[in-house]
């Protein structure tokens, strides 16, 4: 019936062309179209889940419709929230991947670039980009700690006091990051502060801030920093 009704619909359309084609009033063109509609509606009655007569007009609903539109709507928030996690996990996973040896500055950059971008383009808020983000400037974080400290290297110093509150600042791990200014403060009381390492540590605090580097040349040399020495 639902097809049959379509056909008819389609003829009578067809029938008011050709006659406006040779010369039949404009009306009988819009009768023709007027055919198609009502009977196209009369095809798919059983799509409308309701009718509404309001001073706007006609409304009409139709489930079909509606439930597609409901299922793209979850499927969309579903995707989000999949791509959200495993964005958070890739980037994760790109930092926690060989310490030493692992990727090198350049492919990390492009890594997270294409994953972010990727985001973007699905429709992922802006606002959940710092939460994805947290691993991977977190590790960032710990580097600036890390290699401000000595890196793989021990204090050129005999004092034990130093080597203790050395190592008390490098005992949190990832878990717990020094900040900058346990470090200055570190620093300041064993008077190891030079030019150098207090640009290391406005570097740190301008990543904490704004999540960028300060000087991205001195962060890539960030291995060669070198080990503390008292002055």
């Amino acid at each position: 019936m639902k097809w049959f009704l379509t056909i008819i619909g389609i003829l009578i359309l067809v029938a008011g062309l050709v006659a406006g084609f040779f010369g039949a009033p404009t009306w009988l063109m819009t009768i023709a179209l007027g055919g198609l509609i009502a009977l196209l509606i009369a095809a798919n009655l059983n799509s409308f889940s309701e009718f509404k007569v309001s001073e706007s007009g006609i409304e009409a609903k139709m489930r079909e419709a509606r439930q597609v539109i409901t299922r793209a709507e979850s499927t969309l928030s579903e995707l989000q929230l999949l791509a959200r996690n495993v964005a958070e996990v890739t980037l994760s996973l790109v930092k926690r991947s060989g310490r030493i040896g692992g990727y090198a500055d350049g492919e990390q950059d492009k890594i997270k670039t294409s994953v972010l971008e990727v985001l973007k383009k699905i429709g992922v808020p802006e606002a959940d980009i710092p939460s994805i983000l947290r691993d991977w400037n977190r590790f960032i974080e710990f580097d600036y700690a890390h290699f401000i400290l000595g890196g793989n290297t021990i204090p050129d110093t005999k004092s034990d006091a130093l080597m203790q509150d050395w190592r008390s600042l490098r005992d949190g791990g990832i878990v717990k990051i020094p900040t900058p200014q346990d470090i200055r403060s570190f620093i300041i009381k064993h008077n190891l502060m030079s030019p150098t390492l207090d640009g290391y540590l406005n570097d740190y605090e301008h990543f904490l801030a704004h999540k960028e580097h300060k000087r991205p040349e001195v962060w890539a040399e960030r291995e060669r920093w070198g080990r503390l020495k008292s002055l």
